[in-house]
């Protein structure tokens, strides 16, 4: 059971996204990899010492890591339109392209820096493949932040040193030890030929999307706040269907698990008053059977009138609906709304 044109809605993508709807199982994680040999049967002689010493080589290389990773694709693509504020450049039969700028902030004044970062799905065999990688390098350290220049800019990677001599041969045999050295951009660039996108690609994540039967998985969740007058009630898609009108237990999740119940949480924000539990002022938990509708009040006083179910609220206050999938200790599959409280504006959470 679906309705994709709802969850394409509630997740504010275009509907030329739907042929991504499916789910994520596995992850590959791909890192620049230094192989450093040590070379005692290819002996050279130092010009400035005088002395022999073995021929040292090091040669870069892409090395990949599979593990399972529950997600569905439409929310991973939403969260990075909406949440990571991706802009979309391409949308084909086989291809879809987002990016997001680098971009320069000044906080306390210190001016600080957020590198490019691309996401490219294609279309395989299997389903699509898609690619997150972004622009590498640490710009911040202990000490503040640090500047936008590649001859200053550092990255960490692992180096695999090998010995090699007349009666043991490490690269045959695998046996290395490992170090973490710390290059510029501009040394990894120039040790490695790499340019900047192909460092970049060399340190991606590929998410495996897989299509699925909607009659039998969860593909994608969503939540929704209805604003009535002074009333408002949060809703809580799956696959685009309202919860208490879709089987969703007997639905299987990315995890590979049938979906278990879920709770549903109200939480009101605002910025001058001391946070409490979730980072909010006030926050009501409920079954996923119980009547998720509340009243609102503006006032100068935050409170909760548990009998008429009325939540009075200051001005410049955010008010948040979301659900969490049991055992629900903020570790499960979540989503949730949010709606300004002064402009009645929606949004996703988080976004």
């Amino acid at each position: 059971m679906q309705n994709l044109e709802k969850s394409l809605r509630l997740l504010q993508l275009p509907t030329e996204f739907a042929p991504l709807n499916g789910q994520i199982n596995r992850r590959v994680e791909n890192s620049l990899v230094e192989h450093c040999i040590t070379d005692f049967t290819k002996m050279v002689r130092n010009p400035l010492t005088g002395k022999l010493e073995p021929t040292k080589t090091s040669t870069f290389k892409v090395e990949s890591t599979e593990s399972l990773f529950g997600a569905y694709t439409l929310n991973l693509a939403c969260n990075h339109i909406h949440a990571s504020d991706m802009d979309i450049l391409e949308m084909t039969p086989t291809s879809y392209r987002l990016y997001k700028p680098y971009m320069e902030f000044t906080t306390n004044g210190l001016t600080y820096w957020i590198g490019w970062s691309e996401v490219n799905i294609n279309k395989t065999a299997a389903g699509w493949d898609y690619i997150f990688f972004n622009e590498q390098g640490m710009n911040t350290t202990m000490s503040g932040p640090v500047p936008h220049d590649e001859n200053i800019v550092t990255k960490t990677i692992l180096r695999k040193d090998y010995v090699k001599t007349a009666t043991y041969d490490g690269v045959a045999l695998n046996k290395f030890t490992k170090s973490y050295p710390k290059y510029t951009i501009a040394q990894l660039k120039q040790k490695s030929g790499y340019s900047d996108l192909q460092l970049a690609q060399a340190f991606s994540w590929v998410w495996k999307v897989v299509a699925k039967d909607d009659s039998t998985n969860c593909l994608n969740l969503a939540t929704d706040i209805v604003v009535t007058d002074s009333q408002v009630r949060g809703e809580v898609y799956i696959n685009g269907i309202l919860s208490k009108d879709i089987p969703y237990t007997t639905l299987t999740a990315s995890y590979g698990q049938k979906l278990p119940g879920f709770v549903t949480r109200w939480k009101l924000y605002n910025p001058i008053l001391q946070q409490g539990a979730y980072g909010s002022v006030w926050y009501l938990q409920m079954t996923s059977t119980q009547d998720t509708t509340i009243n609102l009040v503006k006032g100068d006083k935050i409170s909760y009138n548990d009998v008429t179910k009325t939540l009075t609220y200051i001005p410049g206050s955010t008010l948040v609906f979301d659900f969490e999938f049991l055992p629900a200790q903020g570790k499960n599959e979540t989503w949730g709304t949010e709606l300004n409280l002064d402009t009645f504006a929606t949004k996703i959470y988080g976004s």
